[in-house]
């Protein structure tokens, strides 16, 4: 099985696939209770935001046998969230990403390199 931070490379490299705009994976692991990693990454509209959810969600499953425990706001499309337990991702359309600004959250978080992105 893929580590936290193999696991949050997968979905990351499946969001710049999609051209997801500014990827930002972070190592909150001791700043936060609820994960390890979070990876926040924006989108144009509803529909790429969608394809973006269903290729972190493809890759995950295929590459290291990952899947989400729940998935919410697809529907709408304006900030998508996959819970995989230890990673948290967060798909938004630019201006609610702008609006709530999560990456703001964890200041001491370690950034962790994507390639592509």
């Amino acid at each position: 099985m893929a580590s936290n931070s193999e696991i949050g490379q997968i979905a990351a490299s499946a969001a710049v696939d999609k051209k997801a705009g500014r990827v930002s994976l972070m190592d909150v692991h001791g700043l936060t209770d609820m994960c390890d990693t979070v990876l926040i990454c924006s989108a144009d509209n509803e529909k790429q935001s969608a394809a973006i959810a269903d290729a972190i969600d493809e890759r995950c499953r295929k590459v290291s046998g990952v899947k989400p425990y729940v998935v919410e706001g697809k529907e709408v499309g304006n900030w998508i969230l996959m819970d995989y337990g230890s990673l948290i991702v967060h798909i938004f359309l630019t201006a609610a990403r702008d609006y709530y600004a999560l990456d703001s959250l964890w200041p001491q978080a370690r950034s962790i390199p994507v390639e592509g992105a």
